[in-house]
């Protein structure tokens, strides 16, 4: 297995899905010495704007802000352009071709990441889109029309991560959330993975939030987690 030559303090991506920006703020402060790449949404961005964004990088710390964008492309393109110079590693964009190359077109030193298919989908809502096949073939589908626009990478579930490092290659970056502990509670995604499973299947980073934020001891989930990623890895 072929991997990317990333930290470990990285690999985890702590999903910061909180409406209170002093409160994310604070978990940053608490985790950032086990954890240096955090995850801002819609929901927290929302609340606390580009000063959160610039806090956590202030702290030496990476953000990927996963706004999944999907407008026209001239939209895409000028709202891309907006994130330059604000320190952000990795940005979202739905998997669609066009939106894929605008993002691109923006220029910008940010990694555009192309979302597939939302980890809480399932056979029943792909079927909903009129799309005639699997969520694999779905996941695969877009993943390839994105790449060939461009796109630094993906995030995917790990339950496709084999599929596209054996079909597409390893020149691209994957992110995958909907990681759990084993038998740890799915919440509402639908397709999931151990850490040591989706590192062992291709993916680079893991997106984690309520595993290691509802815990009575995050450290412990944290330090837990990173073992089985060290141990996949070696």
């Amino acid at each position: 297995m072929k991997t990317h030559p990333i930290p470990l303090a990285e690999r985890i991506i702590f999903a910061l899905d909180l409406a209170d920006p002093r409160q994310a703020l604070d978990l940053v402060d608490l985790l950032s010495g086990r954890i240096h790449f955090f995850k801002v949404g819609l929901q927290l961005f929302f609340a606390g704007g580009w000063p959160v964004v610039d806090a956590i990088v202030a702290k030496g710390c990476k953000v990927m802000l996963d706004l999944k964008l999907h407008d026209i492309p001239a939209t895409v393109r000028l709202a891309i352009r907006q994130f330059a110079d604000r320190g952000i590693t990795f940005a979202t964009v739905h998997g669609y071709g066009p939106v894929v190359a605008a993002a691109l077109e923006a220029d910008t030193e940010v990694r555009i990441l192309a979302v597939t298919v939302l980890t809480s989908f399932g056979p029943e809502q792909v079927s909903e889109l009129n799309f005639k096949g699997s969520v694999d073939d779905l996941v695969l589908s877009r993943a390839t029309a994105s790449l060939e626009a461009g796109a630094h990478g993906v995030v995917c579930s790990a339950q496709e991560a084999a599929l596209l490092r054996f079909r597409l290659g390893q020149d691209f970056v994957m992110v995958t959330p909907g990681i759990r502990p084993a038998n740890g509670d799915p919440g509402d995604q639908q397709r999931v993975a151990t850490p040591g499973r989706a590192i062992a299947d291709g993916a680079d980073y893991l997106v984690v939030g309520r595993p290691i934020r509802d815990a009575a001891d995050p450290d412990a989930v944290i330090a837990a987690m990173h073992q089985e990623i060290a141990a996949t890895l070696a």
